[in-house]
């Protein structure tokens, strides 16, 4: 089995752990409370519409450009910041859960041989996940490589990324590995649990938040094996 072929069967074994992990805390984070009621979503980052616009027309060429690291993680996690959208009483234990979802990525790092750290890896796993959410379907398996190569592109020609400063880079990094993980394992939990409410409320959050990164009209994004695509 190739690493891209475990993809879904490695987020779903992430949403299983969780769940013996945290009962309660999870039946509450995928249902109980909106997926759009995450806090701290101001990134700085924002892909050049002329780079992501030549990055989807190349596919996935620049999938040898080397890594783009971030710095060392900032006092206050983005974990606790994207808490604070959820009641007091539960920001703490949504917090922990968070922290997990962002332990668990760097096994989606490992396992598709992305550095440590990588932006680039992070910002393919929040386009993984929100366009989940969005089309309300798996995430082709096989196209995720491709997807990071992609954003490495757009990353490695974006000027205003180079000006972003470093913490905010590794908060930006921690904040999008966290809602990729965390709107995939949204579709986990609905595939488990239909649920039409969730799913709209899912789908409207993902639209929200591919907006604050890609530029143009995020409903005409498609995947396709060379990485996203305009329609």
């Amino acid at each position: 089995m190739t690493p891209e072929a475990t993809l879904m069967r490695r987020l779903f074994l992430i949403y299983a752990g969780l769940l013996l992990l945290f009962p309660m805390k999870v039946s509450a984070y995928w249902g109980t409370y909106d997926v759009g009621n995450l806090a701290g979503l101001d990134f700085q980052y924002r892909m050049n519409v002329i780079q992501m616009n030549n990055a989807m027309r190349a596919g996935a060429a620049g999938s040898k450009s080397p890594p783009v690291p971030t710095a060392t993680r900032a006092p206050r996690s983005a974990a606790q910041e994207l808490a604070q959208g959820y009641p007091a009483a539960e920001r703490a234990r949504t917090a922990e859960v968070f922290e997990t979802l962002l332990t668990k990525y760097a096994e989606i790092e490992k396992r598709f041989g992305i550095a440590p750290g990588d932006f680039a890896g992070a910002v393919a796993a929040f386009v993984a996940g929100n366009m989940m959410a969005l089309r309300q379907q798996p995430f082709p398996d096989e196209h995720f490589s491709a997807l990071v190569g992609q954003m490495r592109a757009v990353i490695s020609e974006n000027p205003e990324f180079a000006r972003i400063d470093a913490r905010e880079k590794r908060r930006a990094y921690e904040q999008m590995a966290i809602i990729g993980m965390f709107m995939a394992g949204t579709q986990m939990a609905l595939a488990q649990k239909p649920d039409r409410a969730l799913q709209a409320r899912s789908a409207a959050a993902a639209r929200r938040y591919l907006a604050k990164v890609i530029p143009g009209d995020v409903d005409q994004l498609v995947v396709t094996p060379t990485g996203l695509q305009m329609r």
